[in-house]
């Protein structure tokens, strides 16, 4: 005995189906609204501090570049501005030094 409505199997009615078009255009104008999102960059802070790098004999430059490294990270500064926020770091003779070799770093 076959049923009316296609063997057992319960068919939408025509209300169904527009509850469905609606919901699937509504999930569609979601997924392209956050498709066309910009991602946002991580804002610069100043959370972790560097300290001033002199070039007195009892500094060691590579636990300074090492410290400024993890500020730089931490504080999510921009890779373009890394060597000039470097450099604002350095007093008298780093400082001359970081200024006559500005050119030569990348």
């Amino acid at each position: 005995m076959n049923d009316r409505n296609g063997g057992g199997q319960n068919q939408p009615d025509e209300g169904q189906n527009n509850i469905i078009a609606q919901a699937l255009t509504a999930l569609t104008q979601v997924l392209e609204n956050l498709q066309s999102a910009p991602a946002q960059v991580p804002r610069e802070q100043n959370i972790a501090q560097v300290l001033k790098f002199h070039r007195y004999r009892n500094e060691d430059p590579t636990e300074w570049a090492k410290r400024f490294d993890a500020a730089y990270l931490t504080n999510n500064w921009r890779a373009v501005r890394q060597k000039d926020i470097a450099g604002s770091f350095f007093n008298g003779s780093a400082f001359q030094w970081f200024d006559e070799n500005y050119q030569a770093f990348e």
